[in-house]
């Protein structure tokens, strides 16, 4: 399901490219050709000709095919994209129906490892329904049939996509377990592309709880390791992330250098169909800069943004731009108009934080406006879907809000109440993210991966080392041998008995070598212990040493020539018997 080597090689070519490779490479259908369709149709958007035409194709031959695997993964793969485009409702309901049949079809075969991946869709399809409750026991389920199948590349999978619904449940401290667990399983896949995943999920963690530096240190990372296995894409991710770490530090310029570096990267890998991401990172740059102004007008300059809102389907995200100018320039009549404009489309979504931070953000505009009517109505719609859900976060960000408002009524009673409401969410809040358990978690975690690299240490070197002692035995048996013919066809004895005097060398000296690790364990490494067992050895080994090389290089000096002329008389009489015979 994971196939780093062909994401490597795809993340290179433009959208035609990969076409006209697909129809040359693959003219029948093969997983590999499965696994290229899906990267094609992940870089168009549902509704799309194109899009259309790809997904049927891929339906039409994973049925064709009756290969319960290669179905299974078309389908997963359909799963996968739609549910990524799940702020439409439909993209959702096709992600789902997408995953049932895969369900389905895993069920009827036996296929475990694609029971989990339909269960880890379901967790996503329920998370941006903002049923977390439903997605988390999904996210069990896959766990526990992903561990009992054993494959580590999906148990990877698995403990990310937990860590997305403990991000959603506000817990930060089973959130972070999750994803160091899915490092180390991504690692012991081996995986390039899980494990570059795998970091950049923990550099998003460590940048959200201000773990700054550590941010840091992981996006470097994946941009090195990126580079380093040509998963081009990742590597690029690691610059946009750095980028949004200088962001939140308000560094703009470093900021800025980075969206540049990316940018600069994008174009020079000629990778035009992942421009768009770094465009969006620019974009975001210039809303959080002190000239909002520019935001605007990079939007104008730049029409790959609109043609891709427009493509996407998220054209009331430009209205709520609008309306956060505005704001910021403090037009709050002109803020106030985009905002009811485009209210009734974010209301009708069915997920929870759009809505709830647009009511928020409505709600201070009508404060800075001075209509307290207004902002007290807005506050209590926002309180109302932070309730619903139960997200802890929102309900503490709420209640500080009310907190305030009342505060500035002159109603301190509710004041009161809701800054009472604040500190015990707040408290649930610290109880789940306890600095100190976080530090624990990661100090257990780092010990963990230290004792396995040096298990995987100690075994990359016993590997080597018996290669070097084949290598070494060969080397003195092709010696041995070498002077068994010279001996054969009466070389020089002068030769012979120098070739002698390093060949037995060679032979003793190995012996000892065998010997040495074993002397070692025996005394612990006491010199005078080691000193006194090799004097013994030595002793012993010494004159068989001289012993049989006198013995051996005698032979071959003076006798091994017979050999040759004993095989020469056996010739001659077996053809003469032949003769007789006739």
């Amino acid at each position: 399901m994971v196939c780093a080597g062909a994401k490597a090689q795809y993340d290179v070519l433009s959208n035609d490219s990969l076409a006209k490779f697909i129809q040359s490479k693959y003219p029948s259908f093969s997983a590999g050709k499965l696994y290229a369709e899906a990267e094609l149709l992940n870089r168009h958007f549902p509704g799309e000709p194109v899009f259309d035409s790809l997904k049927n194709v891929m339906v039409d031959e994973a049925e064709a095919s009756r290969d319960r695997v290669l179905m299974c993964t078309a389908y997963n793969d359909l799963a996968r994209i739609y549910l990524s485009y799940g702020h439409k409702t439909e993209n959702e309901e096709m992600g789902k129906a997408s995953a049932d049949r895969c369900l389905q079809i895993a069920n009827e075969a036996a296929l475990d490892d694609y029971k989990v991946v339909c269960f880890i869709r379901y967790a996503s399809y329920y998370r941006r329904k903002s049923q977390n409750q439903k997605a988390l026991d999904y996210n069990n389920q896959a766990l526990a049939l992903a561990t009992a199948a054993g494959n580590d590349s999906i148990i990877a999978i698995a403990y990310g996509s937990i860590a997305d619904t403990w991000d959603n449940l506000s817990n930060k401290l089973a959130r972070f377990q999750a994803l160091l667990n899915a490092r180390d399983f991504a690692e012991k896949s081996g995986s390039h592309l899980l494990i570059l995943n795998a970091i950049s999920n923990l550099a998003d963690f460590y940048t959200a709880i201000e773990e700054y530096e550590k941010a840091k240190d992981l996006y470097t990372d994946v941009v090195n390791k990126g580079r380093e296995w040509g998963l081009w894409t990742n590597a690029i991710n690691g610059i946009r992330g750095l980028a949004k770490v200088f962001i939140v530090q308000k560094n703009g310029k470093l900021a800025l250098d980075y969206l540049n570096k990316a940018l600069k990267l994008t174009d020079s890998l000629r990778l035009d169909y992942f421009r768009i991401n770094v465009n969006l990172d620019l974009l975001n740059y210039y809303l959080n800069s002190e000239e909002v102004d520019k935001s605007l007008a990079y939007l104008k300059s730049t029409p790959a943004i609109m043609e891709f809102i427009n493509k996407y389907g998220i054209q009331d995200q430009i209205e709520k731009l609008r309306t956060y100018v505005y704001f910021m320039r403090k037009q709050y009549d002109s803020a106030l108009y985009t905002v009811q404009k485009v209210a009734p489309v974010f209301y009708a979504k069915e997920g929870f934080e759009e809505k709830y931070n647009f009511t928020v953000t409505w709600a201070k505009i009508y404060k800075e406006k001075g209509d307290a009517s207004g902002e007290l109505s807005k506050l209590l719609l926002a309180k109302s879907f932070a309730d619903s859900t139960g997200e802890i976060d929102a309900q503490e960000d709420i209640s500080e809000h009310l907190s305030e408002y009342y505060s500035k009524a002159g109603d301190y009673k509710l004041a009161l109440q809701f800054y009472k409401q604040q500190n015990v969410y707040k408290d649930s809040l610290d109880n789940l993210s306890k600095q100190k358990d976080l530090v624990s978690v990661e100090i257990e975690n780092a010990s963990k991966r230290m004792e396995r690299q040096k298990l995987q240490e100690e075994e990359s070197t016993r590997v080597r080392n018996n290669l070097q002692y084949m290598g070494i035995t060969a080397a003195i048996a092709t010696v041995f041998i070498f002077m068994v013919i010279l001996g054969v066809f009466r070389m020089s004895a002068s030769v012979i008995k120098a070739l002698g005097f390093f060949a037995f060398i060679f032979l003793f000296e190995f012996i000892v070598l065998l010997l040495d690790n074993q002397i070692h364990e025996l005394t612990n490494g006491e010199p005078w212990k080691v000193l006194g067992i090799k004097i013994i050895i030595i002793g012993i080994l010494l004159p068989l040493h001289h012993k049989m090389e006198e013995k051996v290089t005698h032979y071959l000096t003076n006798k091994a020539h017979r050999l040759r002329e004993g095989l020469h008389f056996k010739k001659h009489g077996d053809a003469e018997k032949d003769f007789r015979g006739n």
